[in-house]
Order: structure tokens, then C-alpha cells, then sequence
């Protein structure tokens, strides 16, 4: 995957994984804001934004690709992700916890959550009826339903409808309900106040409830894609969570070593003679 890496290169490491027809580009408020502090990393999920295309999209290479990125980074790393890149991001601490220190999920709903039989089934057929939408009117429903930023429908427009359904219908088929599994490393569990897109603000306050390592938060003004909608409030959210989560140690910044102030020769002879005299 390609990849763009900002902040001091021993600070602690934030990797960011985006949404369904975005890319690295829907981070830049999260990384300008956070580079100071930690070393952050966005990518392009394969098949988006720069990625190279690999046909069909597959959930489960999409989480490969992030788990082969890891043992690049060579190091436990905080995973933020949103939407599809969330569930990536779940799927990733189920797979290696050992890989990952702390977990955000904004805006999507949980993998191993308890289902009803009919939800996978439904869903597909939903998914199947959105291909056949016209474009036109596929992008301008998408795009309410997503954000309110004006840069999530440009992107949007550059997917068909059979690509951008393609991408989410991967998504549920990896759904896989686990009712005893439980995160097993700290978790921030976010979604925007105003995210109607599914099941995603009560599975998300529901899972909070089940899990004892997850914390909850409510981006306000903010639809599916908070972390745009409102990033002064999300961004406020995730930094006091990795602030938590990931002290580190203070990144020191190189100073010049002052010199010793030199006096005069004049001084320093008169001093040498009534030393010596």
C-alpha cells in the first residue's frame, strides 16, 4: 500500500485507515493536528486513491495488507479507523492483538457483534438493489448519507455504483458474529451524533456497554464520516484517548549547547597577574 508518514520518527505510531471510496487525503485534520505529538501513518486501502487496482476488492487482503504494513512499521501501533477502514482495523486486533497497543473505531459497526440470521441475507439484497441505482441519483443519495464535507462527494463520484457496493458487500460477508470475544487491548468507540447509515450508533453504544476495555463518545454535528464533519471534536476525542493510551517518551528537541562565555584577554591577564601576585 502506499503510504505517507509525518511526525518525529521515534514518537509512539498512529496508523489511520479510511473509508469505503476514500483515501489518505480524509485523515489530513487528524494527522496535521496530531504530527507534533506522534508519528502518524495513512495509507490508500488497496483499490483506493492511489493503490494500484487488483480487481474485485477482498475484505479479507484488505486486512493482509494492513498486517503485512505492521511488520514494515516493526512496532505496536495505535489503529484508527473509519467506516470500512474500521472494521479493517477490528479485524486486524482480532487476528494479531499482539500487533496493536490501542484501537479506535469510528462510525462502523462491530465485526464479531451478535446478528440475527436474516441481517447477512438482508443486507445483500439491499447492497444488490443500490448497484442498480443510475449513477447520478446513487451519488447524490450516497453522498447525503455520508458527510456533510463537500470533498467526500467529489471523491465519490469518481466510483460506479456496482465498484462502491462491490466494496461494501465484501465488507458484510466478512461479518462473523463471536458473542464471547471480548477487545483485548484499550478501545475508543466513536460515531458522529448525527450517523443514521444502519445499525451503527446503537451497535456502537451497545458494544461499549459489553466490552470493559472500550470507552464511548458521541462526535456532535457530525454524520457518518465525524472525523470531517466535526474534526475539532474528534480530533479532541482521539487525542486525549492516545494521550492515554500512548505516553511514550517526550520527543526532546535539539538545542545548540551554549558555549562558555569566553572574557576578554585583557581580563583574563589582569586575573592571571593578581593570581599569581
Amino acid at each position: 500500500m502506499p503510504r505517507w508518514e509525518n511526525g518525529p520518527a521515534g514518537a509512539p505510531t498512529v496508523v489511520f485507515l479510511h473509508g469505503a471510496t476514500a483515501d489518505h487525503r480524509s485523515w489530513d485534520p487528524q494527522v496535521e493536528a496530531l504530527s507534533d505529538r506522534f508519528r502518524t501513518v495513512t495509507v490508500d486501502l488497496r483499490g483506493h486513491g492511489a493503490s494500484p487496482e487488483l480487481g474485485l476488492f477482498d475484505f479479507d487482503a484488505a486486512v493482509d495488507d494492513v498486517l503485512d504494513l505492521l511488520e514494515v512499521l516493526d512496532r505496536r501501533v495505535a489503529l484508527v479507523g473509519l467506516s470500512l477502514g474500521g472494521a479493517i482495523a477490528q479485524e486486524v486486533v482480532y487476528r494479531a492483538p499482539e500487533q496493536v497497543a490501542a484501537l479506535v473505531v469510528a462510525d462502523a459497526t462491530c465485526v464479531t457483534g451478535p446478528r440475527s440470521a436474516l441481517e447477512k441475507p438482508l443486507a445483500f439484497a439491499a447492497l444488490t438493489g443500490m448497484a442498480l441505482i443510475p449513477q447520478e441519483l446513487f451519488h447524490r443519495q450516497a453522498a447525503r448519507a455520508l458527510a456533510s464535507d463537500a470533498s467526500m462527494a467529489e471523491d465519490l463520484r469518481e466510483w460506479s455504483p456496482s465498484a462502491a457496493v462491490q466494496v461494501l458487500t465484501s465488507l458484510v460477508a466478512a461479518l462473523h458474529p463471536d458473542p464471547d470475544y471480548r477487545l483485548p487491548v484499550p478501545a475508543l468507540l466513536m460515531h458522529g451524533a448525527d450517523d443514521r447509515l444502519g445499525d451503527i450508533a446503537r451497535s456502537t453504544r451497545d458494544w461499549a456497554e459489553r466490552d470493559t476495555r472500550a470507552e464511548y463518545a458521541v462526535v456532535p454535528d457530525a454524520g457518518h464520516v465525524s472525523n470531517l464533519d466535526n474534526p475539532e471534536a474528534f480530533t479532541a476525542e482521539l487525542r486525549s484517548f492516545l494521550d492515554r493510551e500512548l505516553p511514550g517518551d517526550p520527543v526532546v528537541v535539539a538545542h545548540h549547547p551554549v558555549r562558555p562565555r569566553r572574557e576578554p584577554g585583557w581580563v583574563r591577564r589582569l586575573l592571571a597577574s593578581l593570581r599569581s601576585g
